[in-house]
């Protein structure tokens, strides 16, 4: 009987560790799947930016008058401080701009946490930055507020 009792023990110790080897792979699994989730959520808003800017530059191609007028030049926009503009017919170069950056910064705010969109304009090469906060990632990603500034940048010749 003494033999008997021995052998339990030791499968209930081999248990055991058996569980906690299997606890701590779940915890490693369970960490790798949220940072796989951060990455691809910070992959969609980087493609989202860059569709945001393409966009963009579309609009300013379609609209040359207002690119000739500098209506498109130096131009931030954050989705709060533009205004909408409305015209029901006919609107000229001026008035399309103030719509096309309109349109700009709501699709930036709503797409984007924290979104800024900038055009610059020097001659004919326009570059266009989109600004937003990303889930931090990297080594530190327990300080803080666990937000990174990330930036998309595309520069375009007209």
């Amino acid at each position: 009987m003494n033999a008997l009792s021995k052998s339990a023990g030791a499968t209930l110790i081999e248990v055991l560790v058996t569980v906690l080897v299997l606890a701590v792979g779940l915890l490693g699994l369970s960490s790798t799947q949220v940072m796989s989730l951060k990455n691809g959520n910070n992959a969609h808003h980087r493609y989202l930016a860059a569709l945001a800017a393409q966009e963009m530059a579309e609009r300013i191609r379609a609209n040359p008058a207002g690119l000739g007028l500098g209506s498109y030049n130096d131009k931030t926009v954050n989705g709060t401080d533009e205004t909408a503009q409305s015209c029901s017919s006919g609107c000229d170069g001026a008035q399309i701009a103030v719509m096309d950056l309109y349109d700009w910064g709501q699709v930036i705010s709503d797409n984007l946490p924290g979104g800024t969109g900038e055009i610059d304009r020097q001659g004919n090469v326009v570059t266009f930055t989109v600004k937003w906060k990303e889930q931090h990632t990297g080594e530190e990603a327990g300080t803080g507020d666990g937000l990174d500034d990330s930036e998309f940048v595309l520069v375009v010749e007209l």
